[in-house]
């Protein structure tokens, strides 16, 4: 019985990558198995390709492939009636040969286009929950011949993105560094991760806590530019990463010692508690408030409707923020104050 073809659109939203991206990978498959040939994949950016342009891609045909299937990223800053009409009215007629994936790490679109592609078509992705983290990763590393100590495990959850796609980089990882039959450490694994880890939305809060602006400016720069985390999953991780601190400052304020501390918010590993003892030193429990509460007038900017290029000066700026006035002097609401900082 030949494969079912996929619908000619779908939501895909959540932020658990890892599940998201096999779930592409079957749909890719499946067209394969149905057409006798590879399907074309495009990748686009909802802050750099407008409705127009996305929908004038999925309706001209393909000379090389049979069949087109577009991901279509940050989905959620659609939300101009101009920009949804020309959605919804693809999404009424959609091209033939063509699957559109709008894709968002949040949990939901513009209510027009949820009505548009029904229920049936929208996908949810979910985290693991925190009890199924470290389950996944011994299975995974056991299917590659490894095993780990319970501080080996809380290395691994402390250095890696804790969504699938992160810890299956990870796991493959430590595969290609150690032997069959292996049981890894904490040390083991922090040496071997620390030295390979690219930087992320997480290491961005490690160069924050160092003080040095121009080198967390740069990090900034090489994680917008990489791709690897968009703007909204590096305000997620300084959220995270703040918050936590901010739980260590309180803890520390109520008499528990740091190692205390550490051992309450489940920081193991010597990298982990070193970067929270910086954190300690440079930012008191009523900074922390401060900061994230600046963090969370940038995410309602960027969730504005502003164009994708807005993002860059307004991490910028709530970079500059944290590092030079502890989250003070932030001011993002209203149109006069947004045109002052990005022409500053």
């Amino acid at each position: 019985m030949p494969p079912k073809a996929p619908a000619p659109f779908y939501i895909l939203a959540g932020p658990e990558i890892g599940r998201r991206e096999a779930f592409i990978g079957e749909i890719v498959k499946t067209c394969a198995a149905i057409d006798g040939s590879q399907p074309e994949l495009h990748r686009r950016y909802a802050s750099e390709t407008g409705p127009e342009e996305l929908t004038g891609l999925l309706r001209n045909g393909s000379l090389f492939a049979s069949r087109r299937i577009v991901k279509y990223q940050g989905a959620e800053t659609i939300s101009t009636k101009a920009q949804i009409a020309a959605i919804t009215d693809y999404l009424a007629s959609p091209a033939d040969g063509a699957v559109l994936l709008l894709v968002t790490e949040g949990y939901s679109l513009a209510k027009p286009l949820e009505t548009a592609v029904g229920a049936a078509n929208k996908i949810m992705f979910w985290e693991l929950r925190d009890a199924e983290k470290p389950v996944w990763l011994k299975d995974r590393l056991a299917a590659d011949g490894l095993s780990a100590d319970e501080g080996a495990i809380d290395a691994l959850l402390e250095l890696v993105e804790n969504e699938t796609s992160s810890m299956e980089s990870a796991c493959l990882f430590l595969a290609a560094c150690f032997p069959k039959d292996k049981r890894l450490s904490a040390d083991e694994v922090e040496a071997a991760l620390s030295h390979s880890r690219r930087e992320d939305a997480f290491s961005l809060f490690d160069r924050m806590t160092s003080g040095d602006l121009s080198t967390a400016l740069g990090v900034l720069d090489a994680i917008l530019a990489d791709r690897q985390s968009d703007p909204s999953q590096i305000v997620a991780a300084l959220v995270w990463s703040f918050r936590k601190l901010r739980r260590i400052q309180s803890l520390a304020a109520g008499g528990e010692s740091p190692e205390e501390a550490f051992r309450i918010e489940k920081i193991l590993s010597k990298t982990g508690q070193k970067k929270f003892r910086a954190g300690m030193k440079r930012y008191s429990e009523q900074d922390c408030g401060r900061i994230l509460r600046a963090i969370s007038e940038t995410e309602a900017a960027l969730r504005g409707g502003f164009p994708g290029s807005y993002a860059r000066p307004f991490l910028h700026l709530l970079v500059r923020s944290v590092m030079m006035k502890k989250g003070g002097g932030l001011i993002l609401s209203g149109w006069k104050e947004r045109e002052y900082y990005l022409s500053h």
